[in-house]
């Protein structure tokens, strides 16, 4: 096998992987309703910067993953179609970090380097996240206090995030670290 194939193998097996857990994004709401922030798409950042080795791909992939997903959960649960709900910027914005994040973890793919990976990209979130929540709705004054408030609110989901996002890399991570063994042409970089 070239090693064009061989890189286009490991791409698609990537994308596999990521599709799973971007379907279950979807598929989990209706079976268990949608728990506040536990989703997959932290991990999938991390996934996908520590992995691809087409760099645009690792970035394009998450972005598209919340995308598409956030566009079917939005039906699901508001009723109608949208492409972009107010202040999705704030949380889009934390994706890219997250890759890179994942990038640092390519050469040393262990727990605890994951764990810390994985509890980064939560905090990240939660900051950025809840920044965004202060900064583009009328919900809290825009003032120190506002914002403490709006942080303190946000306590209560973090828990939901920080168990995602270890559940879903350790799934995500092993899953391929088990394939890359039973077949080591995807061990290529």
């Amino acid at each position: 096998m070239t090693t064009e194939n061989k890189i286009k193998l490991r791409f698609g097996v990537l994308l596999g992987i990521v599709a799973a857990a971007t379907i279950s994004r979807i598929s989990i709401p209706p079976i268990l309703g949608h728990p506040s922030n536990f989703s997959p798409i932290d991990s999938i950042a991390l996934f996908s910067g520590c992995y691809f080795s087409r760099k645009w791909a690792a970035f394009i992939v998450p972005l598209l993953s919340v995308w598409l997903s956030d566009i079917f959960i939005t039906r699901m649960f508001v009723g109608h179609w949208e492409l972009f709900y107010q202040g999705f910027y704030w949380q889009y914005a934390c994706y890219p970090v997250m890759v890179l994040i994942g990038s640092l973890l390519s050469s040393k793919v262990k727990a605890i380097n994951l764990a810390s990976g994985s509890l980064s990209a939560s905090i990240l979130f939660f900051i950025v996240s809840n920044f965004g929540v202060w900064a583009s709705t009328m919900l809290y004054p825009k003032t120190i206090g506002g914002l403490a408030i709006c942080y303190g609110a946000g306590i209560p989901f973090f828990s939901s995030t920080i168990i995602s996002d270890l559940v879903y890399s350790a799934i995500l991570f092993v899953a391929f670290e088990l394939a890359k063994r039973k077949f080591p042409i995807l061990a290529l970089r």
